[in-house]
């Protein structure tokens, strides 16, 4: 009894141990997958899935066929038949009276008369230019004294005056401003230059504010500086006849330096003489000056007379004439006689353009003559100043 009683605790001692085993292996496993004794661990059943797909056989996938067409097959176009026209009836037109064509005259041929261009009336200057009572003679400068007033007859300021000689080249000069002065002064030749103050001079002197023009020019001349001593009044023997008149109180020698037909005046007494012009400008409603009433052709053919006679442009036969004078005195940059009020560089732009010259645009034969030599002489511009090709133009004229 005693033994089969051992027998069972032992029996029950391995069970118990067994199921203990067991356990601890399931928690192996559990913990650690691919524990060397787990039979199904992961990285087996890996290696033996790797084995059977190895031995497997592959098949090769072959892809269906692409049906294709003929590379040059093309199909073929299927014509639409075009809708019916419906036959319109057509209707005969009435016949109709055909009139019997009247003969048209022949045309006339009418030259087109040209219309010379308008200008633009261009309206007059704000001032005016006018010799001043104030000129006198001098022996030391050859000067210009200029003023400028207003409306009321007193200074003004804010112009200028832009002065030179007349026909020479480059002599343009303008003045400062003015600043209610009554007086101003210029040099125009000083008393050291003996060459040029022995010398009449032709000068112009016009009005500008804020650069333009707005008067006319003046156009005056100035006396030598220094008589030749050769002429001069004091040198003549007329002097020695002139006591009795002294007494008198009508000398006429080199006292007060009057003119006569023998001696020329002492610029230092003689009040004829001319070495300090008065300019004066005032407004143009104060301007009592009245124009020259009928052209003066002859001012604007060569041999010119005086330049500082005023000219219009109506004392021009032609543009051509009024040009080259224009040019003769400073133009385009100086434009004393007013042929250029537009400033465009072209004088007289109303004249006619040119014509031959004719003996009645000369006062003179000398006039005449001067101007057929400056046209060359014996050509088809100068045939009217020497009909009989001569070389002696205008004879009839004195």
């Amino acid at each position: 009894m005693s033994n089969l009683g051992n027998l069972i605790t032992v029996l029950l001692a391995m069970i118990i141990g067994l199921i203990v085993l067991t356990l601890l292996c399931l928690l192996t496993i559990f913990l650690n997958p691919n524990v060397f004794f787990n039979p199904l661990s992961p990285n087996r059943a890996t290696a033996l899935a790797a084995t059977r797909l190895a031995r497997l056989p592959t098949d090769t996938s072959t892809p269906p066929p692409v049906a294709t067409y003929p590379p040059t097959w093309t199909p073929s176009a299927t014509s639409t038949p075009a809708p019916t026209k419906t036959a319109t009836e057509t209707r005969t037109p009435t016949p109709t009276k055909t009139d019997t064509p009247t003969s048209t005259p022949t045309f006339t041929r009418t030259p087109t008369r040209v219309v010379p261009p308008t200008f633009t009336p261009i309206p007059p200057y704000a001032f005016v230019a006018q010799s001043g009572p104030e000129s006198e003679n001098n022996c030391a400068n050859i000067k210009m004294k200029y003023s400028v007033f207003g409306t009321d007859n007193e200074p003004i300021s804010g112009f200028q005056v832009e002065y030179g000689e007349i026909g020479v080249r480059g002599s343009v000069f303008q003045t400062g401003p003015t600043e209610f002065h009554e007086f101003y002064g210029v040099t125009l030749i000083p008393g050291t230059n003996k060459g040029a103050s022995q010398k009449s001079h032709n000068w112009f002197a016009y009005l500008i504010q804020n650069g333009q023009k707005v008067s006319k020019a003046l156009l005056f001349s100035t006396d030598p500086l220094y008589a030749d001593p050769r002429e001069s009044c004091s040198n003549n023997n007329n002097n020695s006849n002139s006591n009795d008149n002294n007494s008198n109180g009508n000398d006429n020698g080199s006292g007060n330096g009057n003119d006569n037909s023998s001696c020329i005046p002492d610029p230092c007494t003689s009040e004829d003489a001319t070495n300090i012009k008065h300019v004066v400008f005032r407004p143009q409603e104060l301007d009592v000056r009245v124009a020259t009433p009928t052209p003066r052709l002859n001012l604007c053919i060569p041999p010119y007379a005086s330049f500082v006679i005023e000219r219009t442009c109506n004392d021009c036969p032609t543009q051509a004439d009024a040009q080259r004078l224009f040019q003769t005195v400073g133009g385009p940059r100086v434009d004393i006689y007013d042929f250029d009020r537009d400033k465009d560089g072209i004088a007289c732009e109303d004249l006619p353009l040119g014509r031959t010259l004719q003996c009645s645009d000369f006062a003179t034969q000398a006039q005449a003559q001067a101007a057929y030599n400056a046209a060359g002489g014996g050509n088809k511009n100068t045939d009217a100043l020497d009909p009989d090709r001569n070389g002696i133009a205008c004879e009839e004229l004195p």
